[in-house]
C-alpha cells in the first residue's frame, strides 16, 4: 500500500491555469460519485481518494498498489479538469508515502501557502475529508491521514505565533483597496456573492472603518441576511450594472463557474470611457469572476489572487519566525501518524500471531496435564501461568520489532514475512482489527 498526492498550486501554476481544475464542494462531490471514477480507480488499482481544492491549490490524495501504471495517477488527475493530460503535466507535482503525508500536514499547519498561516486552510482540509468520506471515496488510510493533518494544523495555530498577526487573502484584498483607492470610511464597497471570503472582506472592512457596505448575489435572500448582519443594502441580482457604478471599490468571490463581471457589463456600467470615478475591483475567486479585460476599462484597476501575493510582505517576516517551531509540530505529527500507520496495517499480523501463540500454549498445556493425570487446581493454575508467560516472553520480542517506527511503505513486506515465519496464512479466526480506528482529532492515539 502507498499514499500519493500529485496536484498543482500557486507554485506550478498561474491562476489561469489553476481555475482550470478547481472543484467547489459539489463538483468534489460530483466526481467523486461518478459511476465512471469507481471503475477508473480500480483498472489503476487505487483504493481511496480524496480532493483538496482551494485557491492556491488543487490536489488528489490516493491510496493505491505499491506499483502503478506510470501515467494512472495523472490520467486520474486530468479527469478532475477540463484540460489533458498533456496540457496539466509541466504543472504537476507528485509525492509519495512519507513525502505525500509530510506536504499535507504543511498545508494544514499554513506553511504552504500563499500568505504564510492563513487560516482558511484548516477548514478546507476538513471539509476535503467530510467529503471525501460522505461519498464513501475515502477509506481508513486517508481519513485517519486528514484528522492527523486537521490536528497539526490546529497544533500550529495554538502553540505558534504563525497566525498571530492578520495576513489572510481576505484581510489583504481590504489593506489593497485601502491603499489603492483611500481611506475605507470614505468609500463604497460592493460585495458580489455571500460566501466565506466575502463575509471575511465584509466584516474587516467595517473593523478597519469602512462604513458603506452593499451586497449583491443571485440568492436574494442570501444578500439579505448578510447585508443584515452588517446594516448594509442588500441589493437584487438584475442591479449588478447599477451596483457598479455606484460603488468605490468592488470585491468579487462568488462560486460561479464562469465570469460574471464582463467587459461588457462594466462598459454599460460606466461607459466605455469610464465615467471619470476611479474604481477598484478585487477578484479573489477561482475560477476568476471578472474578465481580465474589465482591467482596460478606463479607470478601473483590476486585481486578481495572484496580484495579492505582492501585498502580503508586511507581517510575513514576524510570522516566519514560527517556522521552525510549525515544522517541528508537522515532524512530530507525522512520526506519530507513521507509528499509527504501522500498527494499524501490522495490527491484524499481531493478533493472529498470538491467537496462534495462545492456541498452540493451551494444546500442549493439555496434553501435559492428560500425562500427568490428575493434578490440585493450584498445580493447575501453575502451569497455567508459566505456560502464558512463556509464550508472552516468546512473542514480546518480535512484536515490539514489528511495532518499532520505521518506513511504513515496508509494514506490508513484514508482515508478510511475519505471516510465512508463523504459518499464519489461512489462519481461521477473527483477527479483532477495526480498520475505523486512527488517530483522533483531540490527539490521543488509538491503542
Amino acid at each position: 500500500m502507498s499514499l500519493s498526492c500529485i496536484g498543482i498550486n500557486h507554485r506550478t501554476a498561474s491562476v489561469a491555469r489553476r481555475e482550470q481544475v478547481a472543484l467547489g464542494v459539489d463538483a468534489q462531490r460530483r466526481w467523486l460519485s461518478a459511476p465512471g471514477l469507481r471503475e477508473r480507480r480500480d483498472q489503476a488499482g487505487v483504493t481511496e481518494v480524496a480532493v483538496l481544492s482551494t485557491c492556491n491549490r488543487t490536489e488528489l490524495y490516493a491510496v493505491h498498489a505499491e506499483r502503478l501504471p506510470a501515467t494512472a495517477l495523472v490520467e486520474l488527475f486530468a479527469s478532475l479538469a477540463r484540460l489533458s493530460a498533456n496540457e496539466l503535466t509541466p504543472h504537476l507535482y507528485e509525492l509519495k508515502d512519507q513525502d505525500a503525508l509530510r506536504h499535507l500536514f504543511a498545508v494544514a499547519a499554513g506553511l504552504d501557502s500563499m500568505v504564510l498561516g492563513e487560516a482558511e486552510i484548516l477548514g478546507q482540509v476538513r471539509t476535503a475529508r467530510e467529503t471525501a468520506c460522505g461519498e464513501g471515496a475515502a477509506g481508513p488510510i486517508l481519513d485517519a491521514a486528514f484528522r492527523a493533518a486537521a490536528q497539526t494544523g490546529r497544533r500550529a495555530r495554538h502553540e505558534t505565533g504563525i497566525c498571530r498577526l492578520p495576513a489572510s487573502v481576505a484581510t489583504e484584498a481590504v489593506r489593497l483597496l485601502g491603499a489603492v483607492a483611500g481611506p475605507l470610511e470614505h468609500l463604497a464597497l460592493l460585495i458580489v456573492g455571500t460566501g466565506k471570503m466575502g463575509r471575511v472582506v465584509g466584516e474587516t472592512f467595517r473593523r478597519q472603518g469602512g462604513q458603506r457596505i452593499a451586497v449583491i448575489s443571485r440568492t436574494r435572500g442570501h444578500a439579505e441576511a448578510l447585508a443584515a448582519q452588517w446594516n448594509a443594502v442588500a441589493l437584487p441580482w438584475h442591479d449588478l450594472s447599477a451596483a457598479v457604478r455606484a460603488a468605490d471599490v468592488i470585491l468579487s468571490s462568488t462560486g460561479a463557474p464562469h465570469v460574471v463581471l464582463t467587459r461588457e457589463l462594466v462598459e454599460q456600467a460606466l461607459g466605455p470611457r469610464g465615467d471619470g470615478r476611479r474604481r477598484v475591483i478585487v477578484d479573489i475567486a477561482v475560477p476568476r469572476d471578472v474578465e481580465p479585460s474589465v482591467g482596460s476599462v478606463p479607470g478601473v484597476a483590476l486585481y486578481d489572487i495572484d496580484d495579492l501575493q505582492a501585498r502580503v510582505g508586511e507581517n510575513l517576516e514576524i510570522r516566519s519566525r514560527e517556522v521552525p517551531a510549525v515544522e517541528r509540530i508537522v515532524a512530530e505529527e507525522l512520526a506519530r501518524f507513521d507509528a499509527w500507520l504501522r500498527s494499524w496495517t501490522l495490527r491484524p499480523v499481531l493478533t493472529r500471531m498470538h491467537a496462534r501463540g495462545e492456541t498452540i500454549r493451551q494444546r500442549e498445556l493439555a496434553r501435559v496435564l492428560r500425562r500427568l493425570g490428575p493434578v490440585s487446581p493450584e498445580t493447575r493454575e501453575q502451569f497455567e501461568s508459566f505456560s502464558r508467560a512463556l509464550v508472552n516472553q516468546l512473542l514480546d520480542a518480535p512484536s515490539r520489532r514489528l511495532r518499532e517506527p520505521g518506513d511504513p511503505a515496508n509494514a506490508e513486506t513484514f508482515g508478510a514475512i511475519t505471516r510465512e515465519l508463523f504459518g499464519l496464512d489461512g489462519q481461521d479466526g477473527q483477527d479483532g482489527s477495526n480498520a475505523q480506528d486512527g488517530p483522533d482529532e483531540a490527539g490521543a492515539e488509538v491503542a
